[in-house]
């Protein structure tokens, strides 16, 4: 296989262990379930990368896994380390998303960083934002439009950094499986293929919205 052929998977997140269930950290937990799925060797601390790796073949492509003990303010030195400056196509980073509802997923390529510090920190680190996000939805719900409500001010900070509720722990499996499909996508029938087919499903309908 040529280093081409290589895709570089990041999940954006905190160390420790106070933040391992938290809502900031579904990239983390998203990647582990997805490695789990294929096999993926369990990820080694590595001085070089900033961070744990891991690596594989899914579905005949080489994928390196990063998941950067920088903290998510600083995400992007590791990510910088990790991805050849002329393969950031070939870069997907996975991450949560407030404007997207709970149990909903995106797949992109660019955009801005939406206040999402650990974006902001990879795109500046990289000098472009021209990458692809598998974004995941952490946004709570109106109790009468359905839509998601992003938090504000302080109330931000305090609700991405909370565990998830005993009711979203047990939707999470769904979730990550229909988040692995979409990362399956990517890899095996490209990012355009994986937009049209997931950014207007649910793991809950599983159709259109």
């Amino acid at each position: 296989m040529s280093a081409a052929a290589t895709y570089y998977i990041v999940g954006l997140g905190n160390s420790g262990d106070k933040y391992t269930q938290t809502r900031h950290n579904i990239g983390w937990r998203l990647l582990d379930a997805w490695r789990d799925r294929h096999g993926v060797s369990a990820p080694h601390q590595s001085a070089q990368y900033s961070g744990e790796v891991s690596a594989g073949v899914v579905h005949d492509t080489a994928v390196l896994v990063l998941y950067p003990s920088t903290y998510m303010n600083h995400s992007g030195s590791a990510v910088r380390k990790l991805v050849p400056a002329d393969q950031l196509a070939q870069l997907v980073v996975v991450y949560d998303d407030v404007d997207i509802p709970f149990g909903e997923i995106k797949v992109s390529v660019g955009g801005g960083a939406a206040g999402h510090n650990g974006v902001r920190s990879v795109t500046d680190a990289l000098g472009s934002s021209n990458y692809i996000r598998l974004r995941i939805g952490i946004a709570p719900r109106h109790l009468i439009t359905r839509r998601p409500v992003r938090p504000t001010g302080s109330a931000l900070p305090k609700y991405v950094l909370q565990p998830f509720s005993a009711r979203e722990e047990r939707q999470l499996p769904a979730l990550f499986a229909h988040a692995s499909d979409a990362l399956d996508t990517i890899l095996s029938d490209g990012v355009t293929v994986a937009m049209n087919r997931y950014n207007e499903r649910t793991p809950a309908s599983g159709g259109q919205k």
